[in-house]
């Protein structure tokens, strides 16, 4: 395992970078209340996104060893996946604010404000407020040390007090506490889900196509096509930008892990293909949900558990606490997810990335986060491959003691994998 001195040293780092990155330098180190009107000059935040990109590549890539480092704890794993949305979720928020600024810049250019070709804009740039205090939620997220994991929810002990001291009292809520969890997971999966995969039916078939092979080191190939003509200023302020958002899909790939991440965007796209003849619609994506995660095999086993189990009370209460936990932790990175899509909305309406080279991007980046929120509420469920439509599947990391499994340990008995279980 990697020094955590080290590793905490640059995540400082990367969280100082990322909140100063669109501060007038005079503003750096003052509260929020005491901060001026004024601007960061353009020359300065290409340089500061240019050193930015650079200490996140260390970054994403030191936090990536986390995930699959067989000494690093499941709370440090669970850890390094927030962190990687987090990282994520500003590298967007940063990407569209610099693309927006090369706009700004090409348009003072024909308004002759700024010779062509010329390094010395005229103007500086302000950040959006929602803009900056998204990049500080992440930033906080990012520099919390993994030992001390990530605060994923509020804590609540309501639970824990009224817990049933009878032994029936405690199957039933651990078998209603389970019910409701998988409500809950599919709920979420479902609206975020259907948010991506909604983006990705509109999306034009070529480009959807070619965003099913896009890799991250394709966009520098598509960059030269995005901006030719454009004067050395405002490439900068591009390239910059574009490697953020590949840099941003890399970390995203890393959680599910490459090579089943490609696997899974292969598997996704014909999936879609065969959603889009159907005419699929939010609801209907909202009962396919729950049939790819059998959550109506895993209640049935519970019942059957439930009448032949030895366990004890204190066994089942506890299982119950932490089937209701994994709801929580869900939801919490559920809305990490949704917030990726919530940038992405933004980015796609800037100019440069409504070209056919900018829409492959975003189709490619799109399709990944529908595999990871696919993966999620699968890994807080249940183990084996997620199977779509009956003959689309892919294999996934298993980083989360899901439902099922909780419920296995608690109650002493162990079953086959759910993906060999057909529901009869």
């Amino acid at each position: 395992m990697q020094s955590s001195t080290t590793y905490q040293e640059l995540s400082n780092s990367y969280s100082s970078q990322i909140r100063n990155l669109f501060l007038a330098p005079e503003n750096i180190g003052v509260g929020e209340e005491m901060r001026g009107g004024s601007a960061v000059p353009l020359q300065i935040l290409v340089e500061r996104a240019e050193a930015l990109a650079e200490t996140s590549q260390q970054l994403g890539e030191s936090t990536t060893i986390y995930l699959s480092d067989e000494t690093a704890s499941t709370s440090q794993q669970e850890a390094a996946e927030m962190k990687l949305l987090a990282q994520a979720i500003a590298e967007l928020e940063a990407a569209q604010a610099l693309l927006e600024s090369a706009e700004d810049a090409k348009r003072d250019i024909k308004r002759g404000k700024i010779p062509v070709g010329s390094d010395e804009p005229s103007r500086g740039v302000k950040i959006n407020p929602r803009v900056q205090a998204s990049i500080e939620n992440s930033a906080i997220i990012v520099e919390t040390p993994l030992e001390a994991g990530v605060p994923l929810f509020s804590s609540d002990d309501s639970n824990r007090s009224g817990l049933p001291s009878d032994l029936a009292g405690a199957k039933t809520t651990l078998q209603r506490t389970v019910e409701s969890s998988l409500r809950a997971i599919c709920k979420d999966t479902s609206r975020v889900g259907w948010r991506a995969i909604n983006d990705l039916l509109l999306m034009d078939a070529a480009a959807m196509r070619q965003g099913l092979a896009f890799v991250s080191k394709d966009a520098a190939q598509l960059i030269d096509q995005m901006v030719e003509g454009a004067g050395s200023f405002i490439l900068r302020l591009v390239k910059t930008a574009i490697r953020l958002l590949g840099q941003a899909y890399n970390w995203v790939r890393a959680i599910l892990g490459q090579e089943i991440e490609a696997e899974g965007r292969k598997q996704v796209g014909g999936w879609l293909d065969e959603l889009k003849q159907d005419g699929s619609e939010e609801g209907l994506f909202g009962k396919l949900v729950p049939q790819i995660y059998k959550t109506a095999v895993i209640q049935t086993e519970l019942q059957g558990l439930l009448e032949s189990t030895q366990a004890d009370i204190t066994q089942i209460n506890q299982a119950t606490e932490v089937v209701d936990s994994l709801a929580k932790r869900h939801q919490a990175k559920a809305k990490q997810v949704e917030q990726l899509l919530i940038v992405l909305a933004f980015i796609k309406k800037i100019p440069a990335l409504k070209t056919p080279q900018g829409t492959v991007i975003i189709a490619a980046v799109t399709t990944g986060i529908t595999c990871y929120i696919l993966y999620l509420g699968n890994d807080h469920i249940r183990d084996g491959q997620i199977v779509l439509n009956e003959h689309f599947s892919f294999r996934i990391p298993d980083r989360v003691v899901g439902v099922r499994e909780t419920v296995q340990k608690a109650l002493g008995i162990v079953l086959l994998p759910t993906s060999n279980i057909t529901p009869g």
